[in-house]
């Protein structure tokens, strides 16, 4: 359906999901700012994709890369700026700084996965056709699309003063495929943004 848009998200650890879904809250509250507040705390392995298949042939291609897959431990970077209208929780590298290797794995056998099922006019998807790989950069957001340009600075520093927001790291054991609807997905459309889990896979214990 033209209304529908999917993504593939890794899930927070609680205790992670509570400090960014409070940081939402507070920047609702502070600054108005409901973007990210509207979809559930995540970590984006694929974003927003349009896709003509069933969402049963979706499911089935992403439990061909899923199925057996180890959690592993991610690290919390603290906070970055994303371009001039979001944040986020740097969660690319561990603690030593270098490339999360079993995450980046994951975020390539998604993309793998999903990118032959991606109908070609998706809007959310052009950037990452040209660079799908290069361009990753793991993260767990804390505010998008709607930061104010004039505001920005201000809105950086004030959630940098939280930093650092959640633990130092966390175990990832739960990719979801995530079905969306807005009534607008060429202009503001989390004003109008629901969404609804269809599937979860836990990641097989170390």
């Amino acid at each position: 359906m033209p209304d529908l848009r999917y993504a593939v998200y890794l899930r927070p650890f609680y205790e992670m999901s509570r400090a960014q879904a409070e940081v939402h809250d507070v920047l609702e509250r502070q600054y108005g700012l409901r973007a990210a507040g509207n979809i559930l705390p995540h970590a984006t392995i694929k974003g927003f994709f349009r896709s003509e298949a069933s969402e049963g042939s979706i499911a089935a291609r992403l439990e061909a890369v899923l199925g057996g897959r180890e959690a592993f431990e991610v690290f919390n970077g603290g906070v970055v700026p994303f371009g001039r209208d979001g944040m986020a929780i740097d969660i690319n590298s561990t603690s030593e700084g270098t490339p999360n290797v079993p995450l980046q794995d994951l975020h390539r056998a998604t993309m793998d996965a999903v990118m032959p099922l991606v109908d070609p006019a998706c809007e959310f998807t052009r950037k990452e056709r040209e660079s799908a790989y290069e361009r990753f950069r793991a993260h767990l957001t804390l505010a998008m699309a709607d930061v104010p340009e004039r505001s920005f600075e201000e809105v950086l520093a004030f959630v940098r003063g939280a930093d650092p927001i959640g633990p130092s790291s966390f175990l990832a054991d739960t990719v979801q495929f995530v079905a969306f609807h807005s009534e607008d997905w060429e202009g503001r459309w989390w004003e109008t943004l629901r969404w609804r889990l269809l599937r979860s896979w836990p990641l097989a214990a170390r």
